[in-house]
């Protein structure tokens, strides 16, 4: 359910959760964030679900001994908070980015089968996201990784004119998903 919560507590809890898998390919995890706290009211389960799948995606493709960051920072606007996850991986070519999200979507179909992976986790992550009004984007170098950003509204509702008389105009997204399996 939503509620106002502290997303550098939010993020500290996913850590700990993916703080095993890490330690077994001895894959280091550092949080940055503002001195000042930063609350968003959302559903906590659901932003625990999109950051636990993205940190357990960054460190399943970086290799034994890299660097895995969480941040978190308020936008310009001060509307908006930005979560982000990146990695030190091999990093995923610029033909596959635009399809990055699609259900059932891999990169390397015979590296996932290997690694496990059902190609959902990313569509499910973004359509959490555009259910919290928000929008998620990736940055990726081969070589050099990648980077998963998640832009929420700090303030959340269901009804358009409560939303734009709390936090503006919002971006428009496209038409609501009513079922994160069902394509558009």
């Amino acid at each position: 359910s939503f509620a106002s919560y502290r997303l550098r507590d939010l993020l500290e809890e996913s850590l700990d959760v993916v703080r095993p898998i890490a330690a077994r390919k001895n894959i280091e995890l550092r949080l940055e964030h503002p001195a000042e706290p930063l609350e968003v009211f959302c559903d906590a389960h659901a932003v625990h679900q999109i950051l636990s799948n993205l940190l357990e995606n960054a460190i399943k493709f970086s290799p034994e001994g890299r660097l895995v960051t969480v941040g978190v920072t308020g936008t310009d606007d001060e509307k908006q908070i930005e979560v982000w996850v990146r990695d030190q991986g091999p990093g995923i070519p610029a033909e596959d980015l635009p399809r990055l999200f699609e259900r059932f979507y891999r990169v390397d179909k015979a590296r996932s089968r290997e690694q496990g992976g059902s190609g959902l986790g990313l569509s499910i992550c973004k359509w959490i996201v555009e259910a919290h009004q928000g929008a998620i984007a990736v940055e990726s170098e081969l070589g050099k990784g990648s980077s998963f950003i998640v832009r929420l509204p700090l303030y959340v509702s269901t009804h358009p004119d409560e939303i734009e008389e709390k936090v503006g105009p919002l971006k428009t997204l496209g038409p609501a998903n009513p079922h994160p399996f069902q394509q558009r």
